[in-house]
């Protein structure tokens, strides 16, 4: 059986002191064709005192049994305190992968940085709405208040993403992608896991693909 990890983080704003980190671990039997994905861990960490003391936080988490040498890292960067965490993670040796998560179209690969990735919000949550519709997401920490979060984002998203078939004219339209695009950080930070997760194999040393999936193919108004 093959496991990998996957860590997703979200900074609550420019220079704030807050950030969600969530943890998700991917599972694939050898007979399986489709891995499953399980929220292994996540927490609202609030009032941290620098970009240093989130980097050694995380980095003392990954170094922890079961996740050393089988972690990968996406962090947001769009805003400023995500930018300084990601300079924090290199720092100490550690290769996140930096993502700007947009309200636009499509994504691709960043032109500002190799393993940079732009990242429709709409998208990313989608592709974690479908896992969760395929029965191959679940939510191992129903007790803690940020998983519990998660599961009612997840389940208002799938609402949504079903309705928004209907007229995208307007933003806020009933059936709008208007509330996926502002999703809150402890959804996005899962579907950033996640993503990472789907474009990456069980090798955490793999670097993203040439042209990382969005579901180009899918219907983009209103998002």
């Amino acid at each position: 059986m093959a496991h990998a990890f996957f860590l997703g983080v979200e900074m609550h704003g420019e220079t704030t002191n807050d950030a969600t980190v969530a943890l998700l671990e991917k599972e694939q039997n050898p007979d399986d064709a489709a891995a499953q994905f399980r929220l292994d861990h996540i927490r609202h960490l609030r009032e941290v005192d620098s970009a240093e003391g989130l980097a050694d936080h995380l980095q003392g988490l990954v170094s922890e049994q079961p996740y050393i040498g089988r972690t990968s890292l996406i962090v947001n960067r769009a805003r400023g305190a995500g930018q300084a965490l990601l300079e924090a993670l290199r720092d100490r040796g550690l290769d996140p992968v930096a993502a700007t998560r947009t309200s636009g179209r499509g994504g691709a690969i960043d032109d500002r940085d190799q393993m940079g990735v732009q990242l429709n919000t709409v998208e990313v949550v989608r592709r974690l709405v479908d896992l969760h519709r395929e029965g191959r997401f679940g939510i191992e920490e129903h007790s803690r208040e940020a998983a519990s979060r998660v599961a009612r984002d997840l389940q208002h998203a799938f609402e949504v993403l079903d309705e928004a078939e209907g007229d995208q004219a307007s933003g806020d339209a009933p059936g709008s992608l208007r509330e996926v695009r502002e999703a809150g950080p402890p959804l996005t930070s899962v579907a950033l896991a996640a993503w990472l997760g789907q474009e990456r194999s069980f090798d955490p040393s793999q670097h993203l693909k040439n042209a990382p999936q969005t579901d180009s193919s899918r219907p983009t108004s209103g998002s």
